[in-house]
């Protein structure tokens, strides 16, 4: 998916200018990436006794599994996936949730129909190419209709964060995130070790995009952003990390040289860092998200799109940070603001972070995840 959208014509326009109008545009970009899992996993398939269908997976995976009828299949999302009129669907984006349960669900319809509408052509041609028959993209129909049953599924999603819903049926479970284990082997460089030494009685904010910036922005434009939170971090006196990773054929001549910067040009562990952080700004990718509260820090969010409004919008509702700023709309100004919101109310923001952290530590998405395998292939 990064290679086309960095790579191809479709894909760099879709990814300068995302718009769920841009039907067209949206297909060719995605159908030959559907057309790819969906062989990949039919080959994958013949010799496997379970699947593990994934966010990304599910609409290409529920689609061929009945090539193999002995196979079982467990889901294991990043995010809710089972429709519910609780919330929003989270990768439409936008805000978490309504005041009204009809408009969640009325959300949701619209998902699914705009998933059907792009997906179910192509979806039931390479169906008919390994000889089976048309289908309705609608997750549960197809849960019913391929495998006869109910499928256990585990949603790697804080229950502090989010709810599980009360509609939900039985198999259904939140089981909390998969983070990993601290990372005290980690070696770091003598002069980010100097760093954190220089400012251990300061507050340090981590600010990391991931690798979205590259995807998403221009040379030009990765430039500019990193221009405005350096002008951010000089009006707001921050002593900040900034992680490089994720921009490319940046001039570092361009960058400005302060003292209370560090630019990390290499991924290192979350789970090393973090402890080491006052306060994270970042994308809100669900395992970043779940990081970085976990680790008790005040979090700013500034989402890209998918399901990184979603989580935004729940750090925000839950008192963990402030407003998030989506990407396109970050500017030196609200930035500023939203820092200053960050640090004048940070004694509440980080006792609510902390409180969710040791909450988040204890969930333990991880071995629920391995019981619901073992079960699946124990039936």
């Amino acid at each position: 998916m990064e290679i086309i959208l960095s790579t191809t014509p479709d894909g760099i326009e879709l990814q300068r200018n995302p718009s769920v109008f841009k039907m067209g545009l949206i297909k060719r970009v995605f159908l030959p990436l559907i057309e790819a899992w969906f062989n990949g996993i039919v080959s994958g398939l013949k010799d496997a006794d379970l699947i593990i269908l994934s966010v990304t997976s599910i609409i290409a995976g529920l689609s061929c599994i009945e090539k193999y009828p002995n196979i079982k299949a467990v889901g294991i999302y990043t995010y809710p996936c089972t429709r519910t009129s609780e919330f929003s669907p989270p990768a439409l984006g936008g805000k978490s949730e309504s005041l009204f349960n009809w408009i969640n669900s009325l959300k949701w319809t619209m998902f699914e129909y705009g998933a059907s509408s792009m997906y179910t052509d192509k979806i039931n041609q390479l169906r008919a190419n390994i000889n089976l028959p048309p289908i309705k993209l609608n997750y549960d129909q197809m849960i019913r209709s391929v495998l006869k049953r109910p499928m256990l599924t585990a949603t790697i999603y804080s229950k502090c964060l989010l709810s599980r819903p009360s509609d939900w049926s039985e198999n259904e479970f939140m089981v909390g995130p998969i983070i990993e284990e601290e990372n005290n082997d980690f070696q770091p460089s003598n002069d980010l070790q100097e760093f954190l030494n220089k400012w251990k009685n300061e507050k340090i904010i981590y600010i990391g995009i991931g690798s979205m910036m590259s995807i998403m922005f221009s040379t030009d434009e990765q430039l500019q952003f990193l221009t405005n939170i350096q002008t951010t971090i000089k009006n707001t006196n921050s002593k900040v990390i900034i992680s490089l990773v994720g921009f490319q054929n940046i001039d570092e001549n361009k960058l400005l040289n302060q003292e209370n910067i560090f630019y990390l040009k290499q991924s290192i562990p979350h789970t090393w860092l973090f402890p080491k952080m006052s306060a994270a700004i970042h994308h809100g990718g669900a395992g970043t998200t779940h990081t970085s509260l976990r680790f008790g820090l005040p979090t700013l969010i500034l989402p890209f799109g998918a399901d990184q409004p979603f989580n935004a919008d729940r750090v925000f509702i839950n008192k963990l940070g402030p407003k998030p700023i989506p990407i396109r709309q970050m500017n030196v100004k609200n930035l500023t603001n939203a820092i200053q919101d960050l640090m004048n109310n940070y004694t509440v923001y980080k006792n609510n972070a902390q409180k969710i952290g040791l909450l988040i530590k204890n969930e333990d998405g991880l071995s629920h995840c391995i019981q619901l395998i073992e079960k699946e292939l124990a039936a």
